[in-house]
């Protein structure tokens, strides 16, 4: 399936969840290209996309299960019975897609709540909540880095709206759990020094100045008592988790 196929199955199944009363978000790849202009036009941040992640609610599993049957896509029966509660996923029709979609929580190398962050008007998660799934990975490969530079490339830092990055709500998160704060601050340090890989010099420089602006509001803003308790323990205990590649 194509890249412009994909997006627009994606618009497709978005709408056809609002109107079936639920809610459904872009997340991964083709939520970076359905938002950032430079990942379809920037010769170095251009890339494939195969298939779909999406985000919805576990109080809505019933209803999306029976969205999906009705459109025709096949469940992989064995992962949904495991891991149903959590974490749902469909082959398209064609068979050669497939859709993965998470429930309440985006959980990989780091748990992520997106309960609150399924925001009306929205195709995709916010840019903020975009880049911290993509910063969340320990094991980045080039991919990663081109979605990260091309959601900091295109995206302004400010106050949440669709096409912005709030790096105080970043930041919000970070200051309750050290290892997230420590996996983020330590990609947004590996983007940094891979700027000039990928991006011309007037490009690093605004990327550069952005990554700044985010770890700025993440060591500046106030840290909880779990944070602190944890940080005492610091990198002698492992802060993340490796997750198993899903078997399709």
């Amino acid at each position: 399936m194509t890249e412009k196929n994909l997006r627009q199955e994606v618009e497709n199944i978005i709408a056809g969840g609002e109107s079936s009363g639920f809610r459904l978000r872009a997340l991964g790849g083709i939520a970076v290209s359905l938002t950032c202009p430079s990942a379809e036009i920037h010769s170095r941040l251009k890339r494939d996309y195969a298939d779909i992640d999406l985000v919805g609610l576990s109080s809505d599993g019933s209803q999306i299960k029976s969205f999906f049957a009705r459109l025709g896509y096949s469940p992989d029966i064995r992962f949904n019975a495991l891991h149903g509660l959590s974490r749902l996923l469909y082959y398209s029709p064609a068979g050669n897609s497939h859709i993965d979609i998470f429930l309440d929580r985006f959980q990989m190398c780091h748990s992520i709540d997106l309960r609150r962050r399924l925001l009306q008007g929205y195709l995709t998660v916010t840019m903020a909540d975009l880049l911290i799934t993509k910063l969340q990975i320990i094991e980045m490969n080039e991919k990663d880095m081109q979605d990260c530079l091309a959601i900091l490339l295109d995206h302004e830092l400010g106050p949440e709206v669709s096409s912005r990055i709030d790096q105080n709500y970043i930041a919000s998160l970070a200051a309750r759990d050290w290892g997230l704060y420590t996996t983020l601050s330590d990609n947004l340090g590996k983007v940094k020094e891979h700027l000039g890989d990928f991006l011309l010099s007037k490009e690093v420089r605004v990327v550069n100045q952005r990554i700044e602006g985010v770890i700025d509001a993440m060591q500046l803003a106030p840290k909880s008592l779990g944070w602190q308790a944890r940080a005492k323990i610091g990198r002698r205990l492992e802060w993340y988790d490796l997750p198993d590649e899903v078997k399709r």
